[in-house]
């Protein structure tokens, strides 16, 4: 029997591990020029530079610089996503909005670079995480409703909400 008939080769784990490694050094890389230079920073030969590879590899990993581009702004949504806490319950339902609000914006104002990066695009609202974080939004808006608290539709809420903590993390 081959090992491909046992469930696949380690071979081909070990690959996709090196590979799943080798992209996310490259993401870090592109977030710490970011950080430090903006987004002009950001070209592939300097991404490549920083992690240690050539500019090839930028393409074949991500396409091109869009596409690396999109994989940062995807982290960092999932960044935002991690530092979230969602109670399914809580007692005071305006606060629990309030407390959503202040991560946001913290986050945001503690990551400005890739804030901007993730939030002046709107295609890149696709993201699955940035949709998660919508989801925790809608929630906590949904207990606002519940309880009496919205004269809105809820959607609407949520989008006045969104477009509000975005708009004053980027002025600020």
């Amino acid at each position: 029997m081959s090992p491909r008939s046992h469930g696949g080769s380690s071979a081909s784990d070990a690959a996709a591990i090196g590979r799943e490694q080798t992209r996310r050094r490259v993401i870090e890389a592109a977030i710490d020029l970011l950080t430090r230079g903006g987004r002009d920073a950001v070209t592939t030969r300097a991404v490549a530079d920083a992690a240690g590879l050539q500019p090839p590899a930028i393409y074949r990993l991500f396409g091109d610089k869009d596409g690396l581009l999109d994989a940062v702004a995807e982290h960092g949504f999932a960044a935002f996503l991690a530092t979230k806490h969602v109670d399914p319950d809580p007692r005071d339902p305006i606060e629990d909005l309030r407390t959503g609000w202040d991560v946001a914006v913290e986050f945001g104002l503690s990551n400005p670079a890739l804030y901007t990066l993730m939030y002046s695009e709107p295609a890149r609202a696709t993201s699955a995480a940035f949709k998660a974080g919508m989801e925790i939004l809608m929630g906590r808006i949904r207990r606002l409703a519940a309880g009496g608290w919205l004269r809105i539709d809820e959607e609407l809420t949520a989008q006045i909400i969104h477009a509000t903590a975005r708009g004053a993390v980027l002025t600020w």
